[in-house]
């Protein structure tokens, strides 16, 4: 009888081991790997190439270091492209503030006068994606070459891009 009890209480063990090992809940996650995946879905067309320094997150996106555990941030070393990438780990309790504060950066990209014009479909297409404690910033995609092609084809080209970054986010917690 003992042996019954131990073979079973072993042999539950191993089955909860397989089935939480197969989730792939958000603490499974990491911001490193979030923005792997990002990288990975625009490949060659990924713009950022530059970490974005802890100064910058403050200044630029809001973010003081008491609001995250891990970010993983990144911009084009050439100024005239907007592209930025912001994967956040909040802190406990933050995720929301996180949130909030990458919106309000969204808001003050939109609000940016000073943007060259063939910016402006890419920045308007600007995403803030969460899941759990994860949230990311999206200003990101292929360089539209088409300099002729009309407003709203344009709108639509950079929100298609923008979308990929959202699938990649979004398809780690599936």
């Amino acid at each position: 009888m003992m042996k019954r009890l131990v073979l079973m209480l072993v042999a539950m063990a191993v089955m909860a081991t397989l089935f939480t090992g197969c989730s792939k809940a958000g603490t499974d996650v990491t911001a490193a790997e979030i923005m792997d995946a990002i990288k990975e879905a625009y490949g060659e067309e990924y713009l950022p190439n530059t970490e974005i320094p802890a100064e910058f997150l403050e200044s630029e996106f809001g973010l003081t270091p008491d609001m995250y555990k891990e970010v993983k941030a990144e911009q084009p070393m050439i100024g005239m492209h907007p592209d930025r990438v912001v994967v956040v780990e909040a802190a406990e309790g933050k995720a929301e503030a996180v949130e909030d504060a990458l919106n309000a950066a969204r808001e003050r990209k939109l609000g940016d006068t000073m943007q060259y014009p063939m910016n402006l479909p890419k920045i308007h297409a600007t995403k803030v994606v969460a899941e759990g404690d994860f949230v990311c910033f999206l200003l990101v995609g292929a360089i539209n070459e088409n300099m002729d092609m009309p407003e709203e084809e344009a709108k639509q080209f950079a929100e298609d891009e923008v979308e990929k970054g959202v699938q990649a986010f979004t398809g780690l917690f599936k």
